[in-house]
């Protein structure tokens, strides 16, 4: 075979060309990798909502892990079967034959039988309650005096409170469309109740309502530990935000245009809280320096998956086995009544957290292609390290932001049902009538009672019966 020589310039012309091309490649590969990682994107791995899932929903498996306990109820659950009550209402006698086959006679025992028994309802009955308010005049000067009506009875024909808070609680608590719950109300109790009935009861829940939000948000602030979040609403056509603030007891909405510092400064909960606010990585919280922070893990264990599973970065996966280790220990430690972790395991845990991301560091800096949302994510948890392992110091501040997302999954249920609110009005009578309900669930009392003493005055008293 003839060599063919080619001049020393030209060689390293092509040797330079070639090793641009081999780095180019590696950089378009990386690329690829990032691509196709980005299309894996789903709610399970990112910040993405359930909603935006798709088809894929069937592929996708959630964060938890087994816990060895087999499904279904544990041993020690309180059932919930129906039991025979000593006071039925009415008590049917059933006898047997009056003769055997032998022709004897079949003595009764009256105190020998089985009861079953049939729990139903009856046709719902609809009252009207007439007020006659009389006419008389003084004996003396003949002055003419008039009998008064009772609060709540202004017009000729008034619906009753029970009624108010009957489609309110419909409308608010079960998200029924107003056309279907006028529906409901003819179909079960005959009364022909207009929509516009409907949409007048919830702003008048909202006004009623007003000082006892304040009571409410005076509960939060008292509170050591809030959580927060926020959530897009379609109010008039476009984009509003749906924020919320709770804690444990409480919850109280707000609807505003913007979703950032100037809708929550007019809300007017976060600039006045002082203590430990737990939220997601959304900037506009930090600009309170009144209360502490803390962030949430279930956002930073999505994050972590997808960083590890989808783009390959090890130290992705080690970070979210850490923090899964710490949270462990810290229930562990709560189940046998400690309340901190002995100083040498913060110590250590924190010198572990470091040497992770210094570790992810490096392999950025020495990398052909350098992933950004992997730097990004190292970046953050460098940045705010106290706010991401608070959790491990104050065994008050929750693992994660799950309070404030459970307090939005049934207002974005609304959202699903009737796609959104025609006026501002009804989208924050819904906001406040819906925190109300929030509050009232998460004190353990009935709903529809609650929503009756909003239209009889006393829901204040119905939530804080000490005041």
């Amino acid at each position: 075979m003839e060599m063919i020589e080619i001049p020393k310039q030209e060689y390293e012309a092509m040797k330079e060309l070639i090793v641009a091309l081999m780095a180019e490649v590696t950089a378009l590969k990386a690329e690829i990798v990032e691509l196709k990682a980005r299309l894996n994107k789903n709610s399970n791995n990112s910040s993405k909502p359930p909603s935006s899932d798709g088809l894929k929903k069937g592929d996708i498996k959630n964060n938890r892990t087994p816990n060895g306990r087999t499904s279904g109820g544990q041993r020690g659950h309180e059932g919930k079967t129906l039991a025979l009550t000593s006071t039925p209402d009415t008590i049917i006698k059933l006898k047997p034959q009056e003769h055997c086959e032998c022709g004897g006679k079949i003595m009764i025992s009256m105190e020998d039988y089985t009861a079953r028994q049939v729990t139903d309802i009856e046709p719902m009955k609809v009252i009207t309650v007439e007020y006659r308010a009389q006419d008389g005049y003084c004996a003396s000067c003949n002055k003419a005096h008039k009998a008064g009506f009772p609060q709540g009875v202004s017009g000729t024909v008034n619906y009753g409170e029970h009624i108010s808070a009957m489609i309110t609680y419909l409308n608010t608590f079960h998200f029924l469309p107003i056309k279907r719950a006028a529906e409901l109300m003819e179909d079960l109790f005959g009364i022909k109740v207009s929509q516009g009935v409907i949409v007048a009861r919830g702003l008048e829940a909202y006004e009623k309502l007003e000082g006892t939000e304040m009571r409410i948000i005076d509960e939060i602030l008292s509170e050591p530990v809030a959580n927060t979040d926020e959530t897009g609403m379609r109010v008039e056509g476009s984009n509003h935000w749906l924020h919320s603030v709770g804690t444990p007891s409480c919850t109280v909405y707000g609807i505003h245009k913007k979703r950032g510092k100037a809708a929550m400064d007019e809300i007017g909960i976060l600039p006045k809280y002082s203590g430990t606010l737990v939220h997601d990585q959304w900037k506009s919280y930090y600009h309170y320096d009144k209360c502490s922070h803390a962030e949430c893990n279930a956002h930073h264990l999505r994050q972590l998956k997808y960083l590890h599973e989808d783009l390959g970065e090890v130290w992705a996966g080690e970070m979210a086995c850490l923090l899964l280790r710490i949270k462990k220990h810290i229930d562990l430690s709560m189940l046998f009544g400690v309340d901190r972790l002995m100083q040498l395991d913060i110590d250590s845990y924190i010198t572990e957290y470091r040497n992770i991301l210094a570790k992810g560091a490096s392999v950025q800096e020495n990398a052909a292609a350098k992933r950004t949302e992997a730097k990004r994510m190292i970046n953050r948890l460098e940045e705010y390290e106290s706010e991401t392992l608070l959790f491990m110091l104050d065994f008050d501040v929750p693992f994660t932001n799950n309070l404030a997302e459970r307090d939005l999954r049934m207002p974005k249920l609304k959202l699903k049902v009737s796609g959104g609110f025609r006026t501002i009005e009804g989208a924050k009578a819904f906001a406040r009538v819906r925190g109300f309900i929030s509050t009232t669930k998460k004190k353990g009392k009935n709903v529809f009672d609650g929503i009756v003493t909003v239209f009889n005055g006393g829901a204040t008293n119905f939530l804080y019966p000490e005041i």
